[in-house]
């Protein structure tokens, strides 16, 4: 029996995979789908991530704009169309054809145009993308499977590249800084990361995938293709079981890092770790007095998808020393992936719905709301802060994430800045 679901935070398949793609420098993503498809995307960018959308997944992006005259006849030879039109005006060195849910139902041969165009020597990939093959984060990983089995080709390993796996552009409203600092934290130890996105990333990350020494998987969406990565090119991976947040968190990831890719730099990466924990500890004391004199210890609930509500729960109770009153999970990870998500939390729940999240807050005591736009009113209800940290946000995004040693110091900032003294 179908439930009815108030609020979703998230996107369907074919809008992960849309801001996936123009996510990536040199892909160009080609809906195949009706004009809606790809407004609601744009429109989705706009008013929920904090600097909106990218303009390769806004308004630009080439679409067939299907209507119900090729749902009633085909809409074939008007995806034929457009990809010849796309190819000429665009320079792309990858161009993805997304179908959305009308052109899969009524059974368009998308895989026979893409065909036509490859031999033609273009560069052209064609995934099933289909808003009811579930949520965006599950687009995110539809368009790097298939980009893994259709486009990478086996090649040397480069000792101490790291692939990150699991952040999808959008759904994680900060993920360029949260990328910058993970980049930056492996650089601490030697390593160099293979980000796909944002300015370090492009084409050459992707064809790089198979290079890693290491795929480092960040939540459970980054799990399916680090898994095909190890299937045809025997890369290893690692589950992080979310984002470390803070300096702890971000000194056991590295030091299991470290145990796997023998290229690390052992004695810079002592150096570098201990240097980041004297950073954290010297902020902390700096804070100690401001954030006592706002209440000390509170009692605190996290409202946020598997990407980011395992590390601050884990900072908020083991760095800060707070209580932890609920802890809800928004973005329906796999049942396999839920161990990790949960250890050191107690009370951890998994719900989509805004109304069932408003009631656990309600029931919860919490004194401080960590969580999205979506939880400001039930905030100001109860009469408690709110501090922004997931999807949807209208918190800024290019430099101030909530991962790693630094993302640790931007949550003091935000959460002395909300709470009255």
């Amino acid at each position: 029996m179908a439930v009815p679901l108030l609020r979703s935070r998230a996107g369907c398949a074919l809008h992960g995979a849309l801001f996936t793609a123009a996510a990536i420098d040199g892909v160009t993503p080609l809906l195949h789908s009706t004009a809606g498809c790809g407004a609601q995307a744009y429109q989705l960018g706009l008013s929920g991530a904090g600097c909106g959308a990218r303009a390769s997944a806004g308004p630009a992006t080439p679409s067939t704009n299907i209507s119900e005259k090729h749902i009633v006849f085909g809409g074939t030879s008007r995806l034929r169309e457009q990809i010849k039109n796309s190819l000429s005006v665009l320079n792309s060195e990858l161009t993805v054809v997304l179908s959305g849910c009308p052109a899969e139902m009524i059974g368009d041969d998308v895989a026979a145009m893409v065909q036509e165009a490859r031999d033609q020597g273009e560069a052209v990939l064609q995934i099933a993308t289909a808003g009811f093959r579930g949520s965006a984060h599950r687009g995110y990983e539809l368009l790097l499977n298939g980009i893994i089995a259709e486009q990478i080709a086996h090649q040397p390993t480069l000792p101490g590249l790291v692939n990150i796996l699991g952040i999808v552009p959008q759904q994680d409203a900060f993920w360029l800084a949260e990328i910058e600092e993970l980049s930056r934290l492996l650089a601490g130890v030697g390593l160099r990361a293979n980000p796909l996105f944002g300015a370090e990333g492009g084409v050459h990350g992707l064809q790089a995938l198979a290079q890693a020494e290491l795929s480092l998987v960040l939540s459970p969406w980054g799990l399916e293709p680090a898994r095909e990565l190890e299937r045809r090119f025997g890369t290893p991976w690692l589950e992080a079981g979310g984002l470390p947040v803070g300096a702890e968190a971000s000194l056991v990831l590295l030091r299991l890092i470290c145990e796997i890719a023998s290229s690390a730099d052992r004695a810079a990466a002592d150096g570098f770790l201990a240097a980041e924990a004297r950073r954290e500890a010297y902020l902390l004391d700096v804070a100690a007095e401001p954030l006592y004199r706002r209440g000390g210890q509170l009692d605190f609930a996290v409202v946020a998808p598997s990407l980011h509500a395992p590390g601050l729960a884990r900072y908020l109770t083991g760095t800060l020393g707070w209580t932890p009153r609920a802890v809800v999970v928004t973005d329906d990870p796999p049942a396999e992936s839920r161990a990790a998500i949960e250890a050191d939390i107690g009370g951890l729940r998994y719900t989509q719905d805004a109304g069932e999240i408003a009631d656990v807050l309600r029931g919860s005591a919490a004194e401080i709301v960590f969580g999205s736009t979506l939880e400001r009113g039930v905030a100001a209800e109860l009469g408690v802060p709110l501090v922004e940290v997931a999807f949807p946000t209208a918190r800024p995004g290019l430099s101030r994430g909530v991962a790693g040693c630094r993302g640790g110091s931007a949550l003091l900032e935000d959460i002395l800045q909300a709470v009255p003294a």
